[in-house]
């Protein structure tokens, strides 16, 4: 598959930005540093509140499954017949 010239030229200019950048990486580091700790402290909770949210929620539907299995359950024994698919 053939590379077309916007494609060579995009990545021609993402090199030179990441040869720029890791030249003046110590200066950028200097004065981007407390920025870039807040942002990731700030993604860190998001994520981790994200995460909590995503748990709870399958937690949920686990027990709504085992519920429901335990009604089906007490269902067939109450009615005295034997479920042969389990």
């Amino acid at each position: 598959m053939p590379v077309t010239k916007s494609e060579m030229a995009f990545f021609a200019v993402g090199a030179l930005v990441g040869a720029a950048a890791g030249a003046s990486f110590p200066i950028l580091k200097e004065k981007l540093g407390p920025l870039l700790s807040a942002a990731l402290a700030g993604a860190g909770t998001t994520v981790g509140d994200a995460y909590s949210e995503v748990a709870r929620h399958v937690a949920e539907r686990v027990e709504s499954v085992q519920d429901a299995m335990a009604e089906m359950k007490h269902k067939t024994e109450a009615n005295g017949t034997v479920d042969s698919t389990v």
